[in-house]
């Protein structure tokens, strides 16, 4: 498995091979590898196959979740933050704002027979 980003010399080919891509190592030398990738013959550089740095290494310690703050909007549902910074945001909120205003608005047929106060 390549661990970093090289380019095989095939013939006359240049052949990208990205990170993680299992090759055949046919032939070490001082300064070339000779592989297989995809059927083709080519070399790449010996310090294309370096050690990789450890990935156990490279992974950041997990933290313990901390206590996540509740947006305070004016729904309680609200999918986004009061002050959204991003165009999807503010149509979002927008949204909600039509939603909460329309429901508002919406007059259910059940309220005018089950409603306390009179009606004007």
């Amino acid at each position: 498995m390549i661990p970093n980003n090289t380019i095989m010399r095939a013939d006359r080919n240049l052949v990208s091979i990205k990170a993680g891509t299992v090759v055949e190592v046919l032939e070490r030398g001082d300064k070339t590898i000779s592989i297989r990738y995809k059927g083709q013959t080519g070399t790449i550089p010996t310090s294309s196959l370096a050690a990789a740095p450890s990935t156990t290494a490279a992974r950041p310690t997990p933290k313990p979740a901390a206590a996540v703050a509740k947006p305070a909007s004016p729904t309680p549902h609200s999918l986004v933050a009061d002050q959204p910074q991003s165009t999807y945001g503010n149509m979002v909120k927008k949204a909600e704002t039509a939603v909460a205003k329309h429901d508002a608005n919406l007059v259910s047929p059940a309220n005018g027979v089950t409603d306390e106060s009179p009606s004007k």
